[in-house]
This record gives structure tokens, C-alpha cells and sequence, in this order.
């Protein structure tokens, strides 16, 4: 039997391949993605809020209620910085 590899012992487990040195997430991207999952969780959080306080017939305070409405963009644009950061640092390699 010839080994598929030729560095492949033809009864030993195949070849692993070891990733790159420095082929993981920068830094940045962690930070950025965490900072917008954690402004999208705090924005859902406002407005169930916002929708509670209106089912009561009051009114939420305007920062939850701002919260609320420029949260969610604000994380998606975050996520969105992060996702941009991936794709250009793949084209680079």
C-alpha cells in the first residue's frame, strides 16, 4: 500500500495540517463584535420596556426610549465595522 502522503506512514493517522501563526481574530474585531451584541441585547432589553410601559399607559423615560431606537442600528453598524474588518484582512492573504 502506498502512502497518499509521502511523509504518511501508510498505518498511522493521517497528516494533521497546524493553522498559521497569527491567523486568528485581531483584538479589535473581538472587541467591536462584543461591544455590539451587548448594545443589541440592551436595546431589545429597551424596548420591551418601551413596550410595557405604553401597554401600562405611561411613558418610558426618554433615554430608554432613545436607547431603544438608535441601539439597534448602532450595533449593527458595529457588527457590520467587524464583518468589513474580515473581509479585508482575507483579501489580504
Amino acid at each position: 500500500m502506498v502512502p497518499s502522503v509521502p511523509h504518511q506512514d501508510p498505518l498511522g493517522p493521517p497528516a494533521r495540517h497546524e493553522p498559521a501563526r497569527g491567523s486568528g481574530t485581531p483584538g479589535w474585531r473581538k472587541a467591536v463584535t462584543a461591544a455590539g451584541v451587548i448594545v443589541a441585547v440592551v436595546s431589545v432589553a429597551a424596548w420591551a420596556v418601551t413596550l410595557g410601559t405604553a401597554a401600562a399607559g405611561a411613558s418610558e423615560p426618554a433615554w430608554v426610549g432613545a436607547l431603544a431606537l438608535y441601539g439597534l442600528p448602532v450595533a449593527f453598524i458595529l457588527m457590520g465595522a467587524a464583518i468589513v474588518g474580515a473581509v479585508i484582512e482575507r483579501r489580504r492573504r
